[in-house]
């Protein structure tokens, strides 16, 4: 991907008042009459928007078998490599993916018995699901429907869905960003003319706080009503509530936020960010390698994937024979963090680690513990606080004391033009998630060009599913693959790749106030840490 514009604007610090910081949150069936082998007529299935079950997903059921072979070295090695084109040379084929059963097996050969689907500079580096009579096929099926091969896709067009939760704490500062952030990306795509000629498109839905009524009455809106072809990104305490949602209307959702581990069971969701089970192992590993405390405290938020990430710094941290002196369980919308400032003071950890992925909650914790004088002698880490805000609401208590652990290298030069160019109001703003959705348009864009014109949501998610490696950025580093190795996996029985997103990440370390990026893509404000930059689920 080339960058549209090397014109960067200077950003300026943001300030917030502390009232802010402490205040609460918030059809059709297969054409037969296309003229092709037999072979390719069983495969160029085009998706009925009331829907037969989606062979390629294989099942409704979101586990995955943790007995998953691990990722081939071949795949891994092609991740580290970070090259710009997004994909490996092929796909895993000991770790497929379960949603691509049917297509991935025919992805080895042709009915001729010659190769098929290798990568090329026509599908970006991508393994395709079609043989050369089927791609030949799927292509006079889209020009019989003129372009009109599924809901929400014209000749001309392709019409996605993205959910927020607006009503959150600090919603404005921390979901507009990344509805934002897929518009520019869009934009970006359609100034480079779009996916084979089809404009890319997005609406919105504020589901509230990320209640799951609301959120679910986004789904039925956005597809009953806006018509949209698939969802792109999806941010919202709900996520783990709309499995049964996204299987019922056979959609998929790219670029989700992987709040819930769930996320990555779900064969219509492909996340483009660490799940927190995850999160919380690697942050674990790196407070045992680097932190090395005899005492620590854990900040959970009360929900049961936070509850499950703590799980896990307890597995890791235990095990290290370090001892856990405090847990404090603490809800979404705590307006004050007085008390749990009080109660970790008196059992006086070594280190304080949080899992509370809300922003506003975090930040009052440190605001509170800068009122008392308090701070942990090794002092905190946690994860989702990268935001170029962050400085602006912590103040300068933490500098040179706290961490956080990323999916992504901040900021990225591509990624910053992109923002600075076509989302100009997102300057101080851009955090990890909105890398996250941009990275999942990215993915969308190349998923659906190497599809070709014969675009549905069951070719869509065989794509994705087929075992291919779709490198991010080169500057932001990371890498994804949606494989049953990749989605299955336990803490204590791993077969995710430590190549790509789920195993792998990286640490900052809070510096000073200035978080804001700086004018050629590079972080202000964090730094990587010295100890151990890269971070991993493992070790």
């Amino acid at each position: 991907m080339r960058v549209h514009s090397r014109r960067f604007l200077t950003a300026t610090p943001i300030v917030l008042s502390a009232a802010l910081v402490l205040s609460s949150c918030g059809g059709g069936t297969s054409d037969n009459d296309a003229a092709a082998a037999n072979a390719a007529q069983q495969e160029a299935v085009v998706t009925d928007p009331a829907g037969a079950p989606v062979d390629a997903a294989g099942t409704d059921s979101a586990a995955a078998d943790p007995a998953a072979a691990p990722v081939a070295d071949a795949a891994g090695e092609a991740a580290a490599g970070q090259a710009p084109v997004t994909g490996a040379a092929a796909p895993v084929e000991s770790a497929g993916s379960a949603a691509t059963n049917a297509s991935a097996k025919k992805a080895k050969t042709s009915s001729s018995g010659s190769s098929k689907g290798a990568a090329g500079t026509s599908l970006g580096g991508l393994t395709s699901i079609d043989t050369a009579a089927e791609r030949a096929a799927n292509e006079r099926l889209a020009a019989q429907r003129n372009g009109a091969t599924d809901m929400g896709v014209t000749k001309d067009s392709i019409k996605l869905g993205t959910v927020g939760m607006y009503g959150m704490a600090l919603g404005n500062l921390l979901i507009g960003p990344i509805a934002a952030g897929i518009k520019a990306t869009f934009t970006s795509i359609n100034d480079r003319g779009g996916v084979l000629g089809r404009r890319l498109s997005l609406v919105e839905c504020d589901d509230g706080p990320g209640e799951v009524s609301r959120s679910k009455a986004c789904i039925k809106k956005l597809i009953g009503q806006d018509k949209i072809f698939a969802f792109l990104g999806y941010t919202s305490w709900a996520s783990a509530s709309i499995h049964s949602d996204l299987a019922q209307y056979k959609i998929p959702a790219v670029g989700t936020w992987a709040y819930s581990q769930t996320e990555w069971q779900d064969p219509y969701m492909f996340p483009t960010h660490m799940s927190m089970v995850h999160e919380a192992m690697t942050n674990a590993h790196w407070v045992k390698n680097v932190i090395k405390p005899k005492t620590y405290g854990l900040l959970c938020l009360t929900s049961p994937e936070m509850q499950l990430s703590c799980s896990e710094v307890q597995r890791i941290l235990d095990a290290s024979g370090a001892k856990m002196v405090k847990k404090v369980d603490v809800g979404i919308t705590e307006t004050s963090m007085s008390g749990q400032v009080l109660a970790m003071r008196a059992a006086n950890p070594d280190h304080v680690i949080h899992y509370v992925i809300n922003a506003a909650t975090t930040t009052k914790f440190l605001v509170e513990a800068a009122q008392q004088n308090y701070y942990p002698p090794k002092g905190i880490s946690g994860n989702h606080m990268a935001g170029e805000i962050i400085g602006s609401l912590f103040g300068k208590h933490p500098a040179g004391r706290y961490w956080t652990n990323t999916t992504y290298k901040l900021w990225g030069t591509e990624f910053m033009a992109i923002m600075n160019r076509y989302a100009r109001g997102n300057k101080g703003l851009n955090h990890h998630i909105v890398q996250a959705a941009y990275v999942g348009a990215l993915v969308f864009e190349r998923a659906a060009k190497a599809i070709g014109p014969n675009l549905t949501r069951e070719r869509l998610m065989a794509q994705l599913g087929n075992g291919d490696v779709y490198a991010a950025d080169a500057s932001l580093e990371q890498s994804w693959s949606w494989n049953k190795a990749e989605r299955g996996g336990t803490g204590a029985a791993q077969t995710w790749s430590d190549k790509q997103g789920q195993g792998r990440e990286y640490m900052y370390k809070y510096e000073n106030t200035n978080t804001i990026a700086n004018p050629d893509g590079s972080p202000s404000g964090f730094a990587p840490d010295k100890d151990q930059f890269v971070i991993y689920t493992n070790k």
